[in-house]
């Protein structure tokens, strides 16, 4: 968990944890509260005297005195019950602002991170070449947009930097050490460093920096960027601006985040509050995760506040605090109220009329008001479901689009909508468009090519009638099946080869008896029979047996490899000296041909693997890329860590293979090679599922091929 405290006006105040993140104060959309009028009516069919009359008016202005009474107080019930819902909701949309915010903000850091280590390590491996000097670092630093680019020797004196010189500046060129900052590289703790955001010394401005280790431990090289526009755009982005904006809405007191010490971040209103230990109210908020409230005096009059605790990846980060002004409902109460006096002295016959009325259009204000709320909730359910929801009307113009379908097509929705579904993806989905026949096929499957790579997608379609406009519209559900088809081909490809496994082991064991029995007949027919005539040709016979015999034999030799089980021995293997010892088996290759051969990533990772097997299944595949490239053609090995998995990523610019062979590629002896015998890939794909892994393979006609192997982290 990592955030920051700042005061009203932006400055910081604590900082907590390794990161920055900016909270202030919100305030959201005022609540319109629903003013309910129930008026009991009654109608008076005979006629009475202007005595009975009066008593009529009085004991029906009595009952609706009372009634109006109880239905007050019912009303106020209802109308607190809809401010907590609606309290909740926004306080819940905060919350998940608020996370999304600290999540997006962590992302750019971790990418500006990984930027400059990148190009760290380029310098280091131009430093490990004694080819660096200051006109190429300078020339470095430009083409890479960095601020400073310095090297510093094992005692963290500055030797080299790409810092122009600039007569009269404060800071001079000599005596830079910088030992204390890089102790932990210096003394070989540590070979990486991130040192983020930093003050420049010299000025006000903001650097993001980190470091690493020279080769040979000479060392560190540390690389920077001016930060200006990444705290520009944080800011852009950041919970403060989504905060100031919910801030201008009427109806909001206060909002306050703040934790067991003292406030985190709260409106520019907040003079004091109330702590967290001093209230049982607000410890007892702390204890689950759920939405709470109560009537609070804030500034001389009362409040309606919820609360709710504010966790991040699981820790506390702190309490949510949200007032929402009580004065429209007490304006409502008051309306009420002098409605009821009124009403209450009104003639009995005026009062059945007006009254009638009044309750005839409440009801329908009221089910109005329950129906677009219907609409609101609706829509936000297709906003948010995770299959891809698209609405035509009969011209086949998108009326609704909702974020799957944006994140499926790569399109925004503000540029598809009241447009022709032709334009996405310059016709993908034409064969959505609004026809008798799409109405006949409610629910398919179909293979489209989008944003480059295969999908496969189920369509479900169906007809609403929209009482707005009182058209007809087609709602298109689309969701996306790419992955499950995947993993069903493998799982039907590991049953294929294990089938045939078993039926290569059974048909060599009857085979190579008969088969053994041939070939002794042959060789005592070549040794104790001699013809008689044609002597030549009964040994070219005989030896011809022979020689298909052992190719027989060797075929068989190979089913029953394949068939046996694999004995497999993990061991801990260092990933780094693994591949550096797969690149040096394959760089004389490399440069005999002609290829670029490129292994990418120095992670340091330990895994558990039988190294040999997977040294066996990955040399198969960079053999057949060798095989497959041209002269200046290249051949990349790039492996890394991806949450609890290694992806080694074999890539190649070769002549591609076709979408019908990548269906049997990985099939017991085919092959495309002349001389292959089309075990290569089997057995590669054997190894990697009896470690529990699994292969893909994404190729392009004449752009290249490349293989995705992924194996858990035990």
């Amino acid at each position: 968990m990592f955030f920051c405290v700042f005061d009203y006006h932006g400055e910081l105040l604590r900082l907590i944890g390794r990161k920055n993140i900016c909270i202030n104060f919100i305030r959201e959309n005022s609540f319109q509260l629903i003013n309910y009028k129930v008026i009991c009516a009654m109608r008076l069919r005979i006629k009475l005297s202007p005595k009975a009359i009066i008593s009529v008016s009085v004991l029906i202005g009595a009952v609706m005195l009372i009634s109006s009474y109880i239905e007050l107080n019912q009303s106020k019930k209802e109308i607190f019950q809809l401010l907590y819902e609606h309290s909740s909701t926004l306080l819940e949309s905060v919350i998940q602002s608020s996370k999304n915010t600290l999540n997006s903000s962590f992302e750019i850091e971790n990418l500006i991170t990984e930027r400059l280590l990148d190009n760290a390590r380029l310098v280091r491996k131009l430093d490990s070449l004694n080819s660096l000097n200051r006109d190429e670092l300078i020339k470095l630093g430009k083409e890479n947009n960095l601020y400073r680019i310095n090297i510093f020797n094992s005692k963290g004196d500055r030797v080299l930097t790409n810092r122009i010189p600039e007569p009269g500046h404060i800071h001079g060129e000599e005596n830079i050490n910088r030992y204390e900052e890089l102790a932990p590289i210096l003394n070989n703790e540590v070979d990486e460093l991130i040192i983020g955001l930093k003050t420049a010394e010299f000025s006000n401005e903001e650097r993001f920096a980190v470091a690493i280790a020279r080769a040979n431990n000479k060392g560190a090289i540390v690389v920077n960027l001016d930060a200006k526009d990444f705290l520009e755009f944080r800011k852009k982005i950041g919970i403060g601006v989504i905060l100031q904006q919910m801030s201008n809405h009427h109806g909001i007191e206060y909002i306050i985040l703040q934790d067991t010490i003292g406030v985190l971040a709260a409106s520019e209103k907040i003079d004091t509050v109330e702590s967290i230990s001093g209230s049982d109210f607000l410890q007892t908020s702390l204890t689950t995760d759920s939405v709470f409230s109560r009537i609070a005096i804030y500034n001389g009059h009362e409040v309606f506040e919820v609360t709710k605790s504010f966790l991040l990846d699981g820790e506390f980060v702190g309490l949510y605090r949200l007032g929402v002004s009580l004065e429209d409902i007490k304006n409502v109460e008051a309306r009420m109220l002098r409605r009821l006096i009124i009403i209450s002295l009104i003639l009995a016959a005026i009062s059945i009329i007006v009254l009638s009325i009044i309750f005839t259009t409440q009801n329908l204000k009221t089910i109005s008001d329950e129906y677009d709320k219907f609409k609101t909730l609706t829509s936000s359910v297709l906003e948010n479901m995770s299959e891809a929801v698209i609405v035509l009307d009969k011209e086949s113009n998108v009326t609704l689009f909702n974020k799957s379908a944006e994140r499926l097509f790569g399109i925004n929705s503000e540029d598809i909508l009241d447009h022709k579904i032709s334009l996405i993806e310059n016709g993908v989905l034409n064969f959505l468009e609004v026809t008798e026949s799409i109405e006949t096929t409610p629910n398919f499957e179909k293979e489209i090519i989008l944003n480059g790579g295969q999908k496969y997608l189920s369509f479900s379609i169906s007809t609403l009638d929209d009482p707005d406009t009182k058209q007809i519209k087609i709602t298109v559900v689309i969701k996306d099946l790419t992955e499950t088809k995947r993993l069903e081909e493998e799982a039907k490809r590991n049953e294929k080869l294990s089938a045939m496994g078993e039926l290569a082991s059974g048909v060599a064991h009857e085979i190579r008896n008969p088969i053994n029995a041939i070939g002794m007949i042959a060789q005592r027919l070549n040794k104790e029979f001699s013809p008689t005539s044609n002597q030549t040709e009964y040994s070219d016979i005989t030896q011809l047996l022979r020689t298909e015999v052992n190719r027989i034999n060797k075929i068989i030799t190979q089913f029953l490899s394949y068939a046996k089980p694999i004995d497999v021995n993990k061991k801990p293997v260092e990933l780094k000296t693994f591949f550096e010892q797969i690149y040096h088996l394959y760089e004389d290759q490399a440069k005999q041909k002609g290829i670029r051969f490129i292994l990418q990533s120095n992670d340091s990772l330990v895994i558990k693997i039988d190294a040999d097997l997977i040294k066996q299944s990955l040399m198969n595949i960079i053999q057949n890329a060798f095989d497959v490239v041209n002269i200046k053609g290249e051949v990349i090995v790039q492996y890394y860590k991806s949450k609890n998995d290694l992806i080694v990523q074999i890539s190649d610019n070769g002549i591609g293979i076709s979408p019908e062979q990548q269906k049997k590629i990985f099939d017991l002896y085919f092959t495309t090679k002349k001389e292959g015998n089309g075990l290569g890939l089997s057995i590669s794909q054997k190894i990697i599922s009896q470690h529990n892994g699994s292969i893909s393979v994404s190729s392009k006609i004449n752009l290249g091929t490349t293989f995705k192997i992924i194996l858990p982290i035990l």
